[in-house]
């Protein structure tokens, strides 16, 4: 008689393939989102077809981001604003600090950080959608790497534009809650912001938030067209959160490595409006 495995063993056996099995696929999402970006790319310098214009293409998924993602990002640094503002002045009870806390703080870190996040939410709902089920009239002769890439290059843009918006709604209310509960003039509030900010943390707004908006995007088109070449087994809204989620880590990942490279050396936040500490 032929002799089988025991139970246990066969789980052990499983228990310790279970990492490489995990490992291969790790390694194959991230090949094929790079086969994506890559046709992707390849549809703008040769597309198949007669294709529309890009820059047009482009327009159009611009405008229906910024329609979401306007209100969106204005609405949560409203809120992001006003609570760095009071909370520098009630948590650290030092006026000079509210300024830098306010502008520093959103520039440097969270408008980047939330706008990123608010970004990858809108595109997972919509891409995931759009990409999943059949083209729209307007797309509908338009090849998939074509869609893929006016998504991408649509994302890419908007984040920057986002974030600055987010920090200007930020700042400005920060500015207009001091100034009403605590009576901060103009040059108090913004000549210490400007003074502690940093080249590097104008330079990041930009180069974060565009990166997080194509990152975010990559995922929802991945996901979409994978559930549109599986038949739509799966429901959009499970797709839809794999993708926001992988987008979120993504970000967090981003974000803490752009800190460690470029503030990690030497003082880590610059000037401080605290006295140093006494030997």
């Amino acid at each position: 008689m032929a002799s089988h495995p025991a139970p246990g063993a066969a789980v052990a056996v499983a228990i310790l393939l279970n990492p490489f099995r995990i490992a291969i696929g790790v390694v194959g999402y991230l090949g094929r989102l790079g086969l994506l970006a890559t046709s992707a790319l390849r549809s703008i310098v040769l597309p198949v077809g007669a294709a529309p214009s890009f820059p047009r293409e482009t327009s159009r998924q611009l405008d229906l981001l910024f329609r979401t993602g306007l209100p969106m990002v204005g609405l949560v640094h409203v809120g992001m604003g006003s609570f760095l503002s009071m909370q520098a002045y009630f948590g650290a009870t030092f006026i000079d600090g509210i300024g830098p806390v306010t502008g520093v703080g959103l520039i440097r870190n969270l408008a980047p950080l939330l706008t990123g996040f608010i970004l990858a939410g809108m595109v997972s709902a919509r891409y995931v959608a759009e990409l999943g089920g059949e083209p729209g009239p307007e797309e509908v002769d338009i090849e998939p790497a074509r869609r893929v890439a006016a998504r991408l290059a649509a994302a890419t843009i908007a984040g920057p534009i986002l974030a600055v918006w987010g920090s200007f709604v930020g700042i400005a209310i920060g500015w207009l809650v001091a100034h009403s509960m605590m009576g901060l003039t103009v040059p108090a509030f913004f000549d210490m912001f400007l003074e502690m900010l940093w080249v590097r943390d104008i330079v990041g707004l930009p180069f974060k938030c565009a990166t997080f908006g194509l990152v975010a995007a990559l995922l929802a088109c991945q996901e979409g067209l994978t559930r549109r070449v599986d038949g739509d087994r799966e429901p959009i809204g499970s797709s839809a959160c794999r993708a926001v989620c992988l987008a979120g880590l993504a970000i967090l990942f981003v974000n803490s490595a752009w800190f460690l490279l470029f503030y990690h050396a030497g003082a880590a936040f610059g000037p401080t409006v605290l006295a140093p500490p006494r030997s």
